[in-house]
């Protein structure tokens, strides 16, 4: 039996209609920065990372139909807490960009928004906590940090596949390396 090949995922690439539009949001929103660009086999395309180890973590190359439908799901970015899911959702309201929806998935809180070219963004932070997926109740992201916590954590711990986090690690981690 041979052993299977691991990889580990880093970027993505979009097709897109604007550059320019788009390298702003992204800079603007995540901290991106423009790490290259110009002609390639692709055609005219930029580069943007947020880690200085990986020379980028999303590539955009024009080529999509102005007013296409998007094909990904969605792109997601961790932030270090639900304050931070908050702050993005304040300043989604703010600045009119559109918010499809706010969710607990137990083991994650999320604020879910359209980029420039309606791609959907999951902007989300873990919790302590995991429950079988999918799973998605909707969230009130202008309640107080607390309040949304404890409902949380009321809802998961009345779910038949809860467990800590920590034990869903331990668990998933056994069975990525066998």
């Amino acid at each position: 039996m041979s052993t299977p090949l691991k990889a580990t995922f880093k970027h993505v690439g979009l097709y897109v209609w604007d550059l320019d539009v788009m390298a702003d949001f992204y800079q603007r929103w995540f901290g991106l920065i423009v790490t290259d660009g110009g002609m390639g086999g692709a055609g005219k395309g930029i580069f943007l990372s947020a880690d200085p180890t990986e020379h980028h973590q999303l590539v955009f190359v024009v080529g999509r139909e102005p007013g296409s439908k998007p094909t990904i799901n969605q792109l997601s970015f961790l932030v270090a807490d639900l304050a931070t899911v908050q702050a993005y959702y304040r300043k989604a309201v703010d600045e009119g960009v559109k918010i499809t929806m706010t969710k607990s998935h137990g083991n994650a809180l999320s604020v879910y928004v359209l980029d420039p070219e309606g791609n959907q963004i999951e902007i989300y932070c873990h919790t302590p906590w995991y429950i079988k997926q999918p799973a998605g109740k909707p969230m009130n992201l202008d309640l107080s940090e607390a309040d949304i916590l404890a409902q949380v954590e009321h809802e998961v711990r009345s779910d038949p596949s809860f467990m800590l986090r920590d034990q869903w690690i331990e668990q998933a981690s056994a069975r990525m390396t066998r």
